[in-house]
């Protein structure tokens, strides 16, 4: 090779920044890893679950712009799930009055370290016992919780919620100013534990009763025994990317459901055609209104993927 045989310019600056790019590829935050890997400490790292984007919508509200925010459906495959961080927050819907299973594994199978710990649960109709049995799980595994709170916005269980009326409901201008209070008191490290009252506690029995569902779990069940795809379906995989689980599959263009489900509605919400129905599962009636369907207006598809995607 000359090394004296001149270059172009063009050339000499596609050198220098691949350079440049070198440099710089080991000041890149460490994407996928716990905040104790990297060299400065996280101030707030809030670990999020959402299905049709309420949940992530409250934890960017609460994260704002120097938070750090991770998906629980992706950190639940974390192999070394130790996080560290000056005050770790978790924000979830509240399923059944109590957190969804994969949120409760991902605290199971998790080490944190904090100054100060926060829950923020997003609710349609009654929240009842989530702020209780979210602090009596924080103490099962290691540490306590110093705030713990909801905040209601639409309720997306299609059974019972006809979209439609839960989108002209009152409640949601409310929204804005419940997210001010409940960000005020986490940034002012406020302790406090949402009361639970008697009323609460005899709603949350009375389902318990009606439904016959296990109250540690009640929502895990297979998906092929409550969603499929109509044939409206057009296979375009949406449902395969959207599932927490990876519960879905396009076989010869067709969806198919078949693996464990959390509940969600994720597949059934986002599904573009809307194509995917849930099976009535009796006590439970049939979908309140098939044609509703509903994603926060604050959240993309894509957001929804890049958080739940098993792929």
């Amino acid at each position: 090779m000359n090394i004296n045989k001149p270059i172009s310019r063009r050339k000499a600056l596609k050198v220098m920044g691949l350079g440049m790019l070198a440099a710089c590829v080991p000041t890149l935050p460490s994407f996928g890893k716990s905040p104790k890997e990297n060299e400065k400490k996280t101030k707030r790292l809030i670990f999020y679950f959402s299905a049709t984007g309420n949940s992530l919508y409250i934890a960017r509200q609460l994260g704002g712009d120097e938070a750090t925010l991770l998906s629980i459906s992706q950190e639940i495959h974390n192999e070394h799930p130790d996080y560290e961080a000056e005050e770790i927050g978790f924000v979830c819907p509240v399923y059944c009055f109590i957190p969804p299973a994969i949120v409760q594994d991902f605290i199971a199978r998790s080490s944190f370290k904090a100054d100060y710990f926060f829950t923020v649960g997003t609710y349609g109709a009654h929240s009842t016992i989530f702020p209780e049995f979210v602090d009596d799980l924080a103490k099962k595994h290691g540490f306590q919780m110093n705030y713990i709170s909801t905040i209601q916005m639409v309720d997306t269980y299609l059974p019972y919620f006809n979209m439609e009326r839960e989108l002209a409901d009152p409640k949601l201008q409310r929204i804005p100013e419940r997210v001010a209070t409940v960000l005020a008191s986490i940034n002012n490290r406020e302790n406090y534990i949402q009361e639970v009252t008697e009323q609460d506690r005899m709603i949350c029995d009375g389902y318990y009763r009606m439904s016959g569902r296990d109250r540690q779990r009640p929502t895990v069940t297979r998906s092929e025994k409550i969603v499929f795809a109509t044939d409206d379906c057009i296979g375009c995989g949406v449902c395969t990317s959207v599932c927490p689980h990876g519960s879905w599959k396009v076989i010869d263009g067709h969806s198919v459901a078949n693996g464990e489900c959390e509940n969600c509605l994720a597949c059934v919400h986002n599904c573009p055609k809307k194509a995917i129905s849930i099976i009535p599962t009796p006590p439970e009636p049939e979908e309140a209104n098939r044609n509703a369907r509903y994603r926060n207006p604050n959240v993309s598809l894509a957001d929804l993927i890049k958080a739940n995607s098993q792929k």
